[in-house]
């Protein structure tokens, strides 16, 4: 969306963010000598929502979207921690200013993004101010160009460094076991089933590493990892009882992520441009009837530069040898930027 309406990032981090609100609850402490020797062994009652409280994350959610609403932002209905509100350029174009909220980490899609950070800066404290995003829960986050049209810059996502340090860890545990990570050109060897492996039950210990190395895939996997996302996604069945298999599994992968480090995914907001032939015509009138598209009447009102949702769908059929289920993958595009992926 910034680079299909031409406007930047700006990316912050708030300080102590749920100290900025008042608890939910009522909860006091018993002072100790940190407090003084007139308070010490007092009981003292906590007026911020400190961080450990059951209510304080909501308490601290609650606390920014007032302020947002205060600076003329609006929730979005399908995504409460995304905020929009109307804005227009020097050149009256008209579009929608952004602002995407992570607990305390927050993105601001504007061409006066500097204004809008400035006006949060008077309600709380922004860690190393504001500037373009390099890093974003744990993804690196940079510009992009494609060489056949460098006047245009997009949007990209990596988690190489992530995989490096997961890497590197395998790596030592393996030297534990006289083992070593071997490079892999594939994620998973083409004639491995999962459900057909016989190998031994591993024990509680390494059924709590298997249960955490699958917890590190799948965050790579949302870090634009989608290569690997199906065989994460089969491996994840056997979180319960996983075999000697499925973990050696699991070390492929490894060797594979090693292998294929630089790995980048890039929102491009060009069009893609169907022919009509893509979507040959058909009577579902027998079905459907005279039906029609249902449009909510809350919907905002459009702004910025029109969009295309496009959506690829694929199944793998009765690929499980046991079950004869099916795996279906799916992926979301706006215009040629993924945004949703799911195996």
């Amino acid at each position: 969306m910034a680079a299909l309406n031409d406007v930047p990032i700006l990316a912050t981090d708030i300080g102590n963010a749920y100290l900025n609100a008042n608890p939910r609850e009522k909860v006091y402490t018993t002072a100790g000598l940190e407090f003084g020797s007139e308070l010490q062994g007092r009981s003292v009652l906590i007026v911020w929502a400190l961080y450990g409280l059951k209510s304080s994350g909501a308490a601290w959610r609650a606390h920014l979207a007032n302020t947002l609403h205060q600076l003329g932002y609006t929730s979005c209905l399908a995504d409460p921690d995304v905020w929009f509100c109307p804005a227009r350029k020097t050149d009256n174009f008209e579009y929608y200013e952004y602002v995407l909220v992570y607990v305390d980490d927050l993105l601001v899609l504007s061409h006066q993004g500097e204004k809008t950070m400035k006006a949060l800066e008077e309600y709380y404290r922004l860690k190393d101010g504001f500037a373009p995003p390099t890093q974003y829960l744990g993804a690196e986050v940079k510009q992009w160009q494609f060489p056949q049209d460098i006047t245009k810059t997009k949007w990209a996502l990596s988690s190489i460094q992530d995989i490096k340090e997961a890497v590197k860890k395998i790596e030592s545990f393996l030297k534990t076991q006289n083992r070593k990570l071997y490079p892999a050109n594939q994620p998973m060897h083409t004639d491995y089933c999962p459900e057909l492996d016989i190998t031994p039950f591993l024990d509680d210990e390494m059924v709590n590493f298997y249960q955490s190395q699958i917890s590190i895939l799948r965050w790579m996997v949302e870090l634009a990892r989608l290569d690997i996302y199906i065989q994460v996604a089969l491996l994840s069945s056997y979180l319960v009882q996983p075999r000697q298999g499925h973990l050696e599994a699991i070390y492929y992968i490894y060797g594979y992520l090693k292998t294929h480090d630089p790995s980048s995914i890039v929102f491009d907001d060009e069009y893609i441009n169907w022919a009509d032939e893509d979507f040959p015509s058909h009577d579902w009138s027998d079905f459907y009837k005279d039906v029609s598209e249902d449009i909510p009447l809350n919907a905002p009102q459009p702004r910025g530069m029109p969009i295309q949702i496009n959506i690829f769908v694929n199944a793998s059929h009765a690929r499980n040898k046991v079950t004869r289920q099916s795996h279906t993958g799916i992926l979301i595009y706006l215009n040629k930027a993924p945004i949703i992926w799911y195996s």
